[in-house]
């Protein structure tokens, strides 16, 4: 059975569809953010039930927290991406709060298995700011785009304190902060035209793509500097942050030259990748060349498989059949 009977057989089930609701290619962002964490506070890889825990409520979290931000943009999603589940009427939206409110409810739950109060205190903070952040802030042009890297940041604090019990390393992942802001930024461009048709205020309907992308090429490389500050600067890293520079480096390029929305959404994938190195290269001292080459193909072939498999219906050019698919 290849790829393409897969899509067939199952995108119009409900579990497909509730994978794609929740940005299942997504994942591994927050799981990278929650893996480095407790990386962080126990200097390795922690397998315990805490360590464990610290990597999987960011994920849930996320889930979450992105089925709560279709259910606020349903106006504005009808415009930009009528394919999401709400729009295209695959999911009502009581069933979209019961969803988001399931995944939500399983993060919190980690976050009491690890018995850290400070864990479950952060846990609900990245639930509320989520919230924040999708209701009001998102519309609220630079407050917005912090708010989204504050919640990320949050995730490797949850990760950290998961562990020890505090946030052991508080200044260590800004860098990541910065890269994020970028990252929205960034990906904002690509919803300028439903976003001034809905009074949507983001940093790039003020400014301009071009301008907003500016700004933000200040900020990923302001990223990139302070976590390389914070780094041990092994051949390994080296290596790492070469290739996080040029694909950053490439994403502000294509948006300068061409601010439209499928740059927008190319620099998006492409930040994917960078934020999940960026975030590897801060903990680099602590694995093995056999554990960050496990990881990143571990989570490379995640992400590869689940692109295929749920974006490539929503219209793009399927390269296994060279066909275009409406899914």
């Amino acid at each position: 059975m290849n790829l393409h009977t897969v899509r067939t057989k199952f995108l119009h089930t409900k579990l497909w569809g509730a994978l794609e609701f929740i940005r299942i290619f997504n994942m591994a962002m927050p799981f990278t953010a929650g893996f480095i964490g407790v990386v962080m506070a126990g200097e390795g890889v922690v397998l315990n039930r805490a360590g464990i825990a610290g990597m999987l409520i960011p994920l849930f979290l996320w889930a979450g927290g992105q089925v709560f931000n279709d259910i606020f943009d349903l106006k504005v999603d009808t415009i930009n991406t009528p394919y999401r589940a709400i729009p295209s009427r695959r999911f009502t939206i009581p069933e979209a709060v019961t969803l988001g409110g399931g995944l939500t409810l399983v993060g919190i739950t980690l976050s009491i298995i690890t018995r850290s109060y400070l864990c479950q205190l952060l846990t609900l903070c990245a639930v509320v700011f989520s919230n924040i952040y999708s209701l009001f802030l998102k519309r609220k042009g630079v407050f917005g785009h912090i708010n989204f890297a504050f919640c990320v940041l949050l995730c490797i604090y949850i990760g950290q304190s998961a562990v020890t019990g505090t946030v052991c390393a508080p200044y260590v992942p800004i860098g990541i902060f910065f890269y994020h802001i970028a990252i929205n930024i960034m990906a904002s461009v690509g919803d300028i035209p439903g976003d001034r048709e809905t009074h949507v205020i983001t940093l790039p309907v003020q400014m301009g793509g071009q301008q907003a992308t500016v700004l933000a090429t200040l900020l990923w490389m302001a990223g990139i500097a302070w976590s390389s500050y914070w780094s041990e600067h092994t051949m390994l890293w080296m290596i790492l942050i070469l290739v996080i520079s040029v694909l950053s480096l490439y994403n502000s390029l294509l948006l300068l030259a061409d601010p439209s929305p499928p740059h927008a959404t190319t620099t998006l994938r492409l930040f994917r990748c960078g934020t999940i190195l960026l975030q590897l290269s801060l903990v680099i001292q602590w694995l093995s060349a056999h554990q960050v080459f496990m990881v990143i193909m571990g989570l490379g072939t995640f992400t590869v498989v689940t692109f295929i498999l749920f974006e490539i219906p929503k219209g793009i050019k399927d390269p296994l059949r060279q066909v275009i698919s409406h899914g």
